[in-house]
C-alpha cells in the first residue's frame, strides 16, 4: 500500500464527499430524468420523466423496514430469486403462481425469446432500485470484475460504517416499463462493521487503486441467468438511510445471441473521480494518467452524460421491449475475449464509447473484416487510444488499470510504453508509436463536437430515398423538405463523415445536419476546441468482408428509441425506432416483439453493385497540371436499390474521394505532374453494394496553363475576309476560376497586315490592359502579354480585342450559336445580351459593341489561374497555436518550370489579427519583395498582390514568409518529414532544404532562419508559370460548370 495519503477507510469517504464541489461538480442528479442545477439556472423536467423516489426508495427511507434473515453462523442469508414458476412478492421471500397479466405475456413470447421470456416477468418500479448519486453516500463498493458469465460468482468489496445491510441484485431491461427486475438479496460475507484499508495511490500517475480492500460479499450467478446489464444496490439496515450502487455485466458465453451489446465502461472508468483522480481530474498534471477498476463508480454524479443510465439504459429498455436476441459484453471483453464476437451476428456500441485500448479496435475489426455487423449508436467514439495494465493492488489482476497519457494534449511521447496513448487520429508520433488511425476509418464517423450540446438532427429530402428510412415519414418527403428531429438526439457529443481519404469505401451518407458553434469545435488532433462550423451525417457502408457497419455519430441516438434516461431528454421518435428496427433487419435480427406503430421491416436481397460512368473528361484528352477541372459523370442502379453516391480516385487507387452528386455526378480535380493518369470511379448504393471494377478514364496532363479559349491548331473558316476597313474585333468570355490574363491572342491572315493592338476590356468598356503585337509571323497565331496581368474574377464577362489598320481579319460565321468552353474558360453565346463576336471600325483603337451573325473573329486570351501549393479546402491540423509573440513563418519551395510570384497567401486563425506582411526571399535571405495584406476576413486563407510580379527560375529555392504582429499562427506539426508537392510547386522536405517550415521571432520582418520539428507554419504563393500554350480540352455547347468536389493535397 502506497504511504503517498495516509488517511482511514472512513477519512476516505468524508473527502470524498465534498469532492463533488472541488472539481466543479453544477448538477445534482434525480433519478433517471430529473435533473436539479445547482450552477446554472435549473433545466426543466422532461415530460415523462420519472419522479423521484417516494418514502419506500431504494435509500432506504422505508416505512417499514425488511428484517435480514439469520443464519446460524449470524450472517445473512442469500434470497433466491424468482423464476419461471413464480414471482416474488413485495419484499420477502416467498414465491407465488404467476398472475394473469404475466401469463399473458410470456404466452405471447416464441418459446425461444430469452429476452422476451425474461421481459415478460413483474419489474422493480425505480423509486425501488434507482440510486442517482452513487459513490458520494455513506456506502459503497465496487466489483472485482466488470463482468461475470453465467455460473460464475461475483464478487463485491464495500467500503461503509455499517452495522447491517443488504445487496440487492437487479437486472436491466424493459420489464412493461418498470427498467429493472429485482433477480436476488445477498448479505454480507463477513462480520460488520468491516474496516477497509486506504486505498493506494501512485503521485506520479495519479492511479487510485482499491484493490486492497476485502471481498465484503458475493453472489453465485445461477446458471440460469439471462445475460444482462446488473446492478448491486447496497441499502443500509442499521438505522441510517443510505444506499450505493455497484453495476456489472452477467454474459451467456454459449449462447450465440444475434445481438452482442457492449457498455462503455471504460469511458465511465475515465470519467470516474472517486478518490479526486481521473482521466480529467486530479494528480499528476490536473489529469491522472492510469484510473482503476477497483473502485466505487461517481460518475454518475458527476458526469452523467458519460456514464451507463445517460444512453445504454435507454438502449436497453428499446431493445427488450421489442424482444431482440440480445446478449451483453463489456469493453474489457472486447479487449479479452475476441472469439466471443464472432458468435453473433451483430456487435453494438452504445453511448459515449470514447475509449478503446489498441486490442479492443483490432478485434472489433478482424470481426468486421469476417463478416460480423457493426452499430456504433454511439458518439466521441473510439477518440482516446488506452492500454491496459494488471491491478496495482499486488494480485495482478489483468485489465483492471486503464491508461492513457493524452499524448496528444502532451504534444509529446510521454508513456512510457512504446505504445501510443493519444488520440486515434494523431499521427505525428507514428511510427515508431502506433497511432494516426483515424475512427472514421472503422466507425465511419469522426468526432468534431464537443459537449455538452443537445441539438436536432435533420434528414433533407435528397435522402428519403435511402431504404434506411424505408416505413417513415422522411421516406415520403418532397423536394425542398426537411424532416427535423427532436433536440438532444444530437449530443451530447457529435461527429463529422469527413472525406478524409481513409474513410471506408462506398460511405453512404443519411443525413445531414450543420450547424455553426462559437466553441466546442474540435480544432486539431485532440487538445484544442473553438469556434467553427461542423456537418453531422449518418452513416453506413459495407466492408468487402460483408459485413454491414453503421454510424450514427452521436451519443445519444437511443434518445430517439426511449425517453427515460439520466438529464433531461425528449420524447422519443417514431422515424428512429422504425429506422434502426430496418438496420437491424438489414443486418439479419429481427424484434421477437415489436411495439405498437412498428411495422416490421423485410431484409434487403439486393446484392447487385451499380455502376458509373465518365463523361468528362474525354478519353484521351489533354488536361493542364496545376489548373482545376471538373470531372463529371453519371451513375444507375438497376438492383433494386439507388445509387447513394460515387467515389473517385485520380492517384491510381490508392486513395479515394465522394464526388458531389449521385445519379449526375461532378469532382473538381487539379492535375498534378505531367504524365499521364488513370481517373477511376466507383459507384455504391443505398444498402452498401459497390462497383466491382472502377470505371476508368485515361488523360494526358501537360505543363499547364498558360491557357486559351482554342488551342494553337485552331483555325478560321475564312483567314482573310475581304474586308480592307481598319476596325477593332473582339469575343466575350469568361472564367470559371480566379486568375490572371496576361496577354491577348488572334490569328492571322497573310492579307492582315499593319499595326495590331491588343486589349482587355470590362463589360461595359473600361480599358484594363493594352499592348501592341510585335515579331509577328506572316500568318497563324500571333501573341502579345501586357506589361503587368489582369486578375479577373470567375463568372465576370470581359471582352477580349485586337485592332488591325488594314483589315481583311479571320472569320467563321456563324460560330457563337452556343457558348464555347475549355476547361477554364467560356467564350459565350450569341443569345448572351448584347451578343458575342463583336465588331467596330475606327482608325484606332476603341470597345468593340456590335455582333453580327454570331461571328468569331478568332480573338482569344492568355489565361493562367495562380498555382499555390494547398487549395482553399486544405486546412491546418491547429488553427491557432497558442503563442502571441510576433512572428515570421515561411516556407522553402521550388517551382519546375520557369514562371512568376504574383503574391503571398496564408492561413489565418481567429486570434491572429493585427497587421500582416507577405515577402519573398532568395534562398540566402535577400528580401526580393514585400506587401502588406489588406481586406482580410477573420479566419481562412488570406492572399496579398505585389505590385509587379517577381520572376523566378526553376528549380531553384525561394522563401515565401508572412510576418504578424499577434502571434497565435497555424500549424500542422510534423508536416515536411517528405516533400510536397501540386502541380509544379514543390515544398521541400526538411531534412533535405536543412530545415523547412521556418520562423523568427521579432517585431519586424524578417528572414525567417530557423525550424522546428519540420512544422508547417501554412504560409503560400500564387505562381503564375510560363509555358507554351497547352492543348486545351475544347466542348461546344453547354458550359462546363466550375465543380463542387474538393481537390485533396495528399503527401
Amino acid at each position: 500500500m502506497s504511504n503517498h495519503s495516509k488517511r482511514t477507510a472512513f477519512g476516505w469517504r468524508r473527502a470524498l464527499r465534498i469532492a463533488p464541489f472541488v472539481f466543479g461538480l453544477s448538477v445534482l442528479i434525480s433519478p433517471l430524468g430529473v435533473a436539479q442545477a445547482l450552477t446554472p439556472a435549473p433545466e426543466e423536467k422532461p415530460a415523462g420523466a420519472v419522479a423521484p423516489p417516494s418514502q419506500t426508495t431504494a435509500a432506504g427511507h422505508r416505512n417499514e423496514a425488511r428484517p435480514p434473515a439469520d443464519t446460524d453462523d449470524g450472517r445473512h442469508e442469500v434470497r433466491p430469486p424468482a423464476d419461471a414458476d413464480g414471482e416474488r412478492a413485495g419484499d420477502n421471500n416467498r414465491r407465488r403462481p404467476l398472475s394473469a397479466h404475466t401469463r399473458a405475456l410470456r404466452a405471447a413470447c416464441p418459446p425461444t425469446s430469452v429476452i422476451c421470456l425474461e421481459n415478460s416477468l413483474p419489474g422493480n418500479p425505480p423509486s425501488e432500485w434507482d440510486i442517482p448519486g452513487s459513490g458520494f453516500g455513506d456506502i459503497d463498493g465496487y466489483t472485482t470484475q466488470i463482468s461475470v458469465n453465467k455460473g460464475q460468482t461475483v464478487q463485491f468489496k464495500v467500503l461503509t460504517e455499517a452495522t447491517d445491510y443488504r445487496v440487492d441484485i437487479y437486472r436491466i431491461g424493459y420489464y412493461s416499463g418498470m427498467g429493472a427486475r429485482l433477480i436476488t438479496t445477498v448479505s454480507p460475507s463477513v462480520p460488520l462493521p468491516q474496516i477497509q484499508p486506504d486505498c493506494s495511490q501512485d503521485v506520479t500517475t495519479g492511479l487510485l487503486d482499491c484493490g486492497n480492500w476485502a471481498v465484503s460479499a458475493s453472489w453465485a450467478v445461477p446458471a440460469s441467468a439471462v445475460s444482462g446489464v446488473y446492478i448491486a444496490n447496497l441499502i443500509r439496515e442499521d438505522g441510517t438511510p443510505g444506499a450505493g450502487q455497484m453495476i456489472f455485466v452477467v454474459r451467456d458465453d454459449e449462447r450465440g445471441s444475434e445481438l452482442l451489446m457492449q457498455t462503455s465502461d471504460a469511458t465511465w472508468q475515465a470519467y470516474n473521480r472517486f478518490g479526486g483522480s481521473s482521466l480529467y481530474t486530479g494528480i499528476p498534471v490536473g489529469r491522472a494518467f492510469k484510473v482503476s477498476y477497483n473502485r466505487p463508480f461517481t460518475t454518475r454524479a458527476t458526469n452523467p452524460e458519460s456514464f451507463f443510465f445517460n444512453s445504454e439504459y435507454p438502449m436497453i429498455r428499446w431493445l427488450e421491449a421489442n424482444a431482440y436476441d440480445v446478449s451483453y459484453t463489456s469493453n474489457v471483453d472486447t479487449t479479452a475475449r475476441a472469439t466471443e464476437l464472432l458468435e453473433h451476428k451483430i456487435f453494438i456500441s452504445v453511448g459515449h464509447d470514447e475509449y478503446w485500448s489498441n486490442e479492443m479496435r483490432n478485434n472489433v475489426e478482424n470481426a468486421r473484416d469476417n463478416g460480423l455487423d457493426l452499430a456504433f449508436f454511439s458518439g466521441n467514439e473510439i477518440f482516446w487510444k488506452t492500454r491496459w495494465e494488471d491491478s496495482a493492488d499486488g494480485t495482478a489482476t489483468p485489465f483492471r488499470t486503464l491508461v492513457c497519457y493524452k499524448e496528444t494534449i502532451a504534444n509529446a511521447k510521454i508513456d512510457p510504453s512504446p505504445q501510443w496513448t493519444g488520440t486515434w487520429r494523431d499521427p505525428r508520433f507514428s511510427p515508431p508509436s502506433n497511432g494516426g488511425r483515424p475512427e472514421n476509418s472503422l466507425t465511419g464517423t469522426l468526432f468534431k463536437v464537443n459537449g455538452i450540446v443537445n441539438d436536432p438532427m435533420r434528414v433533407p429530402a435528397e435522402y428519403a430515398p435511402m431504404r434506411f428510412w424505408r416505413n417513415t415519414s422522411v421516406a415520403t418527403l418532397q423536394p425542398g423538405e426537411t424532416a427535423v428531429f427532436p433536440d438532444g438526439v444530437l449530443g451530447y457529443e457529435w461527429d463529422e463523415s469527413p472525406d478524409n481519404g481513409v474513410e471506408p469505401m462506398g460511405p453512404v451518407r443519411l443525413s445531414r445536419t450543420t450547424f455553426t458553434k462559437p466553441s466546442k469545435i474540435l480544432l486539431n488532433f485532440g487538445s484544442a476546441y473553438g469556434a467553427g462550423t461542423a456537418t453531422h451525417s449518418l452513416t453506413l457502408y459495407r466492408n468487402p468482408g460483408g459485413a454491414l457497419v453503421f454510424g450514427a455519430g452521436t451519443t445519444q441516438w437511443s434518445w430517439g428509441l426511449d425517453a427515460v434516461h439520466d438529464r433531461p431528454g425528449t420524447p422519443t421518435d417514431i422515424r428512429m425506432q422504425q429506422a434502426t428496427v430496418n438496420l437491424f433487419a438489414d443486418m439479419g435480427a429481427q424484434p421477437a416483439s415489436l411495439q405498437p406503430n412498428l411495422v416490421p421491416a423485410t431484409p434487403s436481397t439486393d446484392t447487385a453493385p451499380p455502376t458509373s460512368a465518365i463523361t468528362s473528361p474525354s478519353s484521351g484528352a489533354t488536361v493542364a497540371g496545376g489548373v482545376a477541372i471538373p470531372i463529371q459523370g453519371t451513375a444507375s442502379d438497376t438492383g433494386g436499390g439507388v445509387v447513394a453516391g460515387v467515389e473517385i480516385s485520380v492517384d491510381g487507387g490508392t486513395t479515394w474521394f465522394q464526388t458531389t452528386g449521385r445519379s449526375n455526378w461532378q469532382y473538381t480535380w487539379t492535375p498534378g505532374a505531367a504524365g499521364t493518369t488513370t481517373i477511376r470511379t466507383r459507384a455504391f448504393d443505398d444498402i452498401g453494394n459497390i462497383q466491382g471494377t472502377p470505371t476508368v478514364r485515361t488523360v494526358t496532363v501537360t505543363d499547364g496553363c498558360p491557357c486559351s479559349v482554342w488551342a494553337p491548331t485552331g483555325t478560321p473558316a475564312v483567314s482573310s475576309h475581304p474586308d480592307p476597313k481598319a476596325v477593332e474585333l473582339g469575343v466575350k468570355f469568361q472564367a470559371s476560376s480566379t486568375g490572371f490574363v496576361s496577354g491577348i491572342r488572334f490569328y492571322k491572315g497573310a492579307q492582315n497586315t499593319g499595326t495590331h493592338t491588343g486589349n482587355l476590356w470590362s463589360s461595359t468598356g473600361t480599358l484594363l490592359a493594352r499592348a501592341t503585337f510585335t515579331n509577328e509571323t506572316a500568318t497563324g497565331w500571333q501573341q502579345v502579354n501586357f506589361s503587368k496581368p489582369v486578375q479577373v474574377i470567375p463568372g465576370t464577362t470581359y471582352v477580349a480585342s485586337y485592332h488591325t489598320t488594314s483589315g481583311n481579319y479571320s472569320i467563321t460565321r456563324p460560330y457563337f450559336t452556343t457558348q464555347y468552353s475549355t476547361g477554364l474558360l467560356t467564350a459565350l453565346a450569341n443569345s448572351t445580351p448584347g451578343g458575342n463576336g463583336v465588331y467596330r471600325y475606327s482608325a484606332t483603337s476603341t470597345f468593340p459593341t456590335t455582333p453580327y451573325q454570331a461571328t468569331n473573329y478568332w480573338v482569344d486570351v492568355v489565361f493562367s489561374p495562380p498555382i499555390s501549393l494547398w487549395d482553399d479546402s486544405t486546412l491546418p491540423a491547429v488553427p491557432t497555436m497558442d503563442d502571441p509573440k510576433a512572428v515570421t513563418l515561411g516556407v522553402k519551395f521550388q517551382a519546375t518550370r520557369t514562371g512568376a510570384i504574383e503574391g503571398i497567401r496564408f492561413y489565418k486563425g481567429p486570434q491572429n489579427t493585427g497587421t500582416h506582411v507577405g515577402s519573398l526571399w532568395t534562398a540566402s535571405g535577400q528580401l526580393i519583395t514585400s506587401a502588406t495584406f489588406t481586406d482580410e476576413t477573420a479566419t481562412g486563407w488570406q492572399q496579398v498582390l505585389f505590385d509587379t510580379p517577381i520572376t523566378i527560375t526553376a528549380n531553384t529555392t525561394y522563401v515565401a514568409s508572412y510576418h504578424t504582429t499577434s502571434g497565435f499562427y497555424s500549424i500542422t506539426r510534423p508536416y515536411f518529414t517528405q516533400q510536397y508537392t501540386r502541380g509544379p510547386l514543390v515544398a521541400l522536405a526538411s531534412a533535405a532544404a536543412g530545415g523547412n517550415g521556418l520562423y523568427r521571432y521579432g517585431a519586424t520582418n524578417a528572414f525567417p532562419n530557423a525550424s522546428y520539428q519540420s512544422t508547417n507554419y501554412w504560409v503560400d504563393v500564387l505562381f503564375l508559370a510560363d509555358a507554351p500554350l497547352a492543348a486545351n480540352l475544347h466542348r461546344r455547347g453547354g458550359r462546363v460548370p466550375e465543380g463542387t468536389g474538393s481537390h485533396r493535397s495528399r503527401r
